[in-house]
């Protein structure tokens, strides 16, 4: 079987050769000889300028040769080259959350809102969360998702409160429904059956704080922390649902702390060849830097923006590398996450002996290279507890799809379909919980920012 064409030159082929291949521009060093032997190109040869589609078939397998492999790597490298235009921005949704509650709990103590009746709270705190929220993607990403773990069971029943002071009776059967669904995926989450799974159709589910592998290691990980104020659980879904009206995807995963899903994003990211900006104060993400990952974090004070990456990393540290900051916080603690110090260790001993040494581990093997005496006995006691240390600390970036079902290419940052009708639909109900708030500001930067956004070709 074989069918002609009719006379096509060799630069056309060229041309539609790079078209179907998200090329450019072909590369000159591709011969019409060449091309015939990836089977990409018809043969010319034949009488009177007419080609044969059917003649790579008709010929014997020449197997993969080392052009087609270089015409791959050319794409490959075309993709990489055209993904460098984009910048992944993963934010920290939890701490945006509390960054939001926390400035506005100081302006009710001021009285900066004299209309507020206290049953609003909620409502100015979600606001101020999506304010923070678009300043950052008034940076231009290209892809961005908003990561949370998720609350305690200990604050569960006031969600269930909330959800049944409807007094219609409608609203009433479905939150019954509601509540029975919620606490029937909250317990099976508890108990941890099963854990690392997330669904094709929403990818999100829900469990309880501190089902995890570090909770497992060490059950006292951040058991120092006090239980999720009201106002943030009660404004967490509306602030959810506000992202996804926004077209922003909300990326929760069971049993999978949202550190270890940004870094996994990241590290995945930053290999498809885009560069990462994680929005977070989070010194763990620290990890993570390097010349195409940086770190977004807001100003104590005001909503300035500050930069941080492996300039800032060391002005700061030293030759310390990024890679070694969680060996040397092995010895030195995490006061937020509940994980004790190493006894005798101050800051600059640790910088100093991560620096010499290379790593924890290395440091362990060489310690009767250690001329003070109390550090190498402080060393020699503790050494389980500086191995137990590292591994709560070090952030899994390198979760199978299977846990974290998302590519660069779910992250994209586009307008949603509905031109934003939901998110003001939604914001003028959310709205009305508040005596005397008004979403128009808020609905008038979202819609802002759609019309200087260009979504990003993939």
């Amino acid at each position: 079987m074989s069918m002609a064409c009719g006379r096509v030159s060799p630069s056309f082929l060229k041309w539609r050769v790079s078209h179907r291949l998200g090329i450019s521009q072909l590369p000159s060093r591709y011969s019409n000889y060449d091309m015939q032997q990836t089977g990409f190109i018809p043969c010319l040869s034949s009488p009177k300028g007419f080609c044969k589609l059917t003649d790579a078939l008709e010929s014997e397998p020449r197997g993969i040769t080392p052009t087609v492999v270089n015409l791959a790597n050319c794409v490959e490298q075309n993709a990489k080259l055209n993904s460098k235009n984009g910048r992944v921005m993963l934010i920290d949704g939890t701490y945006m959350m509390y960054r939001a509650y926390y400035k506005i709990l100081a302006r009710l103590n001021r009285d900066r809102y004299w209309n507020a009746d206290g049953n609003g709270d909620w409502v100015y705190t979600i606001s101020r969360a999506l304010s923070l929220i678009l300043d950052v993607l008034e940076l231009g990403p290209s892809h961005v998702a908003v990561c949370f773990f998720l609350l305690d069971l200990q604050n569960s029943k006031y969600l269930i409160f909330c959800l049944l002071l409807f007094q219609n009776c409608f609203r009433l059967l479905i939150s019954c429904f509601y509540c029975i669904w919620y606490l029937v995926i909250t317990l099976i989450n508890f108990y941890g059956v099963p854990l690392g799974r997330a669904s094709a159709p929403f990818r999100e589910h829900y469990d309880g704080k501190g089902i995890n592998f570090r909770h497992i290691l060490y059950p006292s990980y951040k058991g120092n922390r006090n239980a999720t104020p009201d106002t943030v659980i009660q404004g967490l879904q509306y602030f959810k649902l506000s992202l996804r009206a926004m077209s922003i995807p909300v990326i929760q995963v069971p049993g999978v702390e949202a550190d270890d899903v940004i870094g996994t994003l990241s590290v995945n990211s930053v290999a498809d060849g885009f560069k990462v900006r994680v929005v977070s104060p989070d010194r763990d993400f620290f990890q993570l830097i390097s010349p195409a990952v940086r770190l977004l974090r807001i100003a104590s004070r005001g909503s300035e923006i500050v930069s941080f990456g492996v300039e800032e990393f060391a002005e700061r540290y030293g030759d310390l590398k990024p890679s070694q900051y969680v060996d040397m916080v092995s010895l030195t603690g995490d006061k937020t996450d509940n994980i004790p110090e190493i006894n005798g260790i101050e800051g600059a001993d640790a910088l100093k002996l991560i620096i010499k040494f290379g790593t924890l581990e290395n440091l362990l093997k060489c310690l009767d290279q250690i001329e003070e005496g109390d550090i190498k006995e402080a060393l020699v006691s503790n050494a389980d507890q500086a191995i137990l240390n590292k591994n709560l600390l070090m952030l899994r970036s390198d979760l199978p799809f299977h846990k974290v079902p998302f590519t660069t290419r779910d992250l994209l940052f586009k307008k949603p379909k509905d031109d934003g009708e939901k998110f003001r639909n939604l914001w003028t109900a959310i709205s009305a919980y508040a005596e005397g708030h008004s979403a128009e500001h808020l609905i008038r930067r979202v819609d802002n920012l759609w019309k200087q956004h260009t979504t990003y070709k993939q």
